[in-house]
């Protein structure tokens, strides 16, 4: 009997798709039409899926490169080193710096070999060679700038691999960061006294002005990214003026030509988009985009003691003449200047943020907010080549070999708030 029921028993077996296309092709044709549209969707958003993995691939490819990779596992074993009481301190990896500046809760470093991003705990995100003879590095909040002074090359990087790299025709004078990562380069041209030129994030050149007319000693970008302030100066017979040029960035016409007669200026800030601060030999002007000029503070250049400036504002101190003052000290916000205020030590450097300003002199650092308000000093800082200040009031002390994070809240901090 049961040999009799067996071939029966085989006509009910269904056979399973062995191969993955007629698996496929029998559920679309399926009676139930939500295991099509299943079917459908998951196919699409397959498909999806390896286009977005593609386009990802190829707009990130540095991320893959060797030198990425490197950094990522250097960053792993950094942190597997890293160990409690260390997590203030920022050791250099090759025992000393060029220069250095904040970036990314941490501070981008350059020595003549690379260029460094690292974090306290002394763990390095990312390492770019550079081989500079004389580096220097600005950041902002989302990209790092390093050119070699007096030498052609520069690199802009975000926080996981550079962006771009040029190699400029003459040698470079000086350079500055913008806010949305354009970046500005002051050349030494040949047939030319000097020139300026901009710089997308990309490296590509998006506007240059070449003069035989004016040396540019400094130049800088409206935090807009519209404006370039150019600061040069001419000699004019036996008188030396110098000149602040503002330029449209997108159709390179000079908006205005502002002379600052008998003055020699040295640097220039560009605090808010109207308005640039412009130090010279004979003090400091605020020089309006429509061509006036305003002098705010009379001082010899034998008196300036120090000035830095950051993200659009700038510091400086002076020797003071006061009773009581050994120095006094002046900032420059938007189109304010403020001081001056008195101190009584000589800075030795200064640091200056949106949150206030950090001094630093023989007894230590001194942070104050942005009414000049004492708010903490620290001893422990005594011996810093410079100091740097976020904008929530952290220090950071940049030593020989390493560099050191201070807050008010720190061991050997003293809170000041009730002491004045």
């Amino acid at each position: 009997m049961s040999e009799q029921q067996s071939p029966k028993s085989k006509q009910n077996i269904v056979r399973f798709p062995s191969t993955r296309k007629e698996r496929r092709h029998l559920l679309l044709e399926s009676k139930d039409k939500r295991v099509r549209v299943t079917v459908l969707l998951r196919t699409v958003c397959g498909w999806l899926l390896l286009v977005c993995t593609v386009l990802f691939l190829l707009s990130n490819y540095r991320l893959f490169t060797p030198t990425s990779i490197r950094s990522l596992a250097e960053y792993a074993v950094a942190g597997l080193k890293q160990h409690e009481g260390d997590i203030t301190t920022i050791n250099y990896q090759n025992g000393t710096f060029s220069d250095a500046a904040l970036f990314d809760s941490g501070i981008a470093y350059a020595d003549n070999d690379s260029l460094y991003l690292a974090r306290p705990g002394s763990v390095v995100t990312m390492t770019h060679a550079l081989g500079y003879s004389s580096p220097v590095v600005e950041a902002n909040d989302d990209y790092v700038l390093a050119y070699d002074r007096g030498g052609l090359n520069a690199v802009l990087t975000n926080s996981a691999t550079a962006v771009a790299e040029l190699t400029a025709n003459s040698s470079i004078i000086t350079g500055s960061l913008g806010q949305d990562g354009h970046f500005v380069l002051v050349t030494d041209e040949q047939g030319y006294r000097t020139a300026v030129a901009v710089y997308d994030t990309s490296g590509k050149e998006v506007f240059k002005y070449q003069s035989s007319e004016y040396y540019i000693v400094s130049s800088s970008l409206s935090p807009d990214g519209k404006t370039l302030a150019v600061l040069a100066f001419r000699q004019d017979g036996v008188s030396l003026h110098s000149h602040v040029l503002f330029y449209n960035v997108s159709s390179g016409d000079l908006d205005a030509d502002v002379t600052l007669e008998d003055a020699l200026g040295m640097t220039l800030c560009y605090p808010e988009n109207g308005t640039a601060a412009v130090l010279c030999d004979d003090g400091l002007y605020l020089v309006r985009r429509s061509g006036d000029a305003e002098h705010v503070l009379t001082a010899a250049s034998s008196d300036l003691i120090a000035f830095t400036a950051h993200d659009n504002v700038l510091a400086l101190a002076t020797r003071s003449y006061s009773g009581g003052a050994r120095s006094d000290l002046y900032t420059v916000r938007g189109s304010t200047l403020s001081g001056p205020y008195a101190l009584s030590e000589e800075p030795s450097a200064l640091a200056i943020s949106a949150g206030g300003a950090a001094v630093l002199s023989a007894s230590g650092v001194t942070v104050y907010d942005t009414s000049f308000t004492p708010q903490w000093s620290n001893t422990e800082a005594v011996g810093a080549r410079r100091v740097l200040l976020t904008d929530d009031g952290t220090v950071c002390a940049l030593y020989t070999k390493n560099a050191r994070l201070f807050t008010a809240h720190s061991e050997h901090s003293e809170d000041l708030t009730n002491a004045y």
